[in-house]
């Protein structure tokens, strides 16, 4: 194991709170990285990194049958995106915690059951409760 690594596979980095309230930034441009995959790249350097996705970005854990991460561009169609609702899983899958905003669910007209399974849904102000069990809240 190395120094930089706890006993529970964590990185001995403080604990992070990475928040997300915009969905789909640049998903042509950035096609090959995202924020929801770069933060599975800082999983091993933080003690504990945990996500809120809030506004238009609680869609990326909404589960949905025919999403297919692709766009038709004149003749042409595209299907390199990004999946993010894969990416919501990932980050399910390794241990993270995905707080997803109860309120911007229901605004958006999405039922809550409808989210990718293993995350929590939250009111806004339990996720602000939250917020000093963190030594850093980035804002991504």
């Amino acid at each position: 194991m190395s120094s930089t690594t706890t006993a529970a596979g964590r990185g001995s980095g403080p604990p992070v709170l990475c928040v997300l309230d915009r969905a789909y930034r640049g998903a042509v441009e950035a096609q090959f990285f995202h924020a929801l995959y770069g933060l599975l790249d800082l999983h091993g350097q933080f003690r504990r990194v945990d996500v809120a996705l809030r506004g238009a970005a609680v869609t990326l854990a909404v589960e949905e049958d025919v999403y297919r991460p692709s766009v038709r561009l004149g003749t042409m169609t595209l299907d390199t995106l990004p999946d993010y609702r894969g990416s919501v899983r990932d980050l399910v899958a390794e241990d993270f915690t995905v707080f997803v905003d109860r309120d911007a669910v229901t605004a958006l007209g999405f039922a809550p059951d409808r989210l990718v399974a293993g995350t929590v849904l939250l009111d806004p102000a339990e996720l602000a409760l939250r917020w000093p069990e963190y030594d850093q809240v980035w804002f991504v």
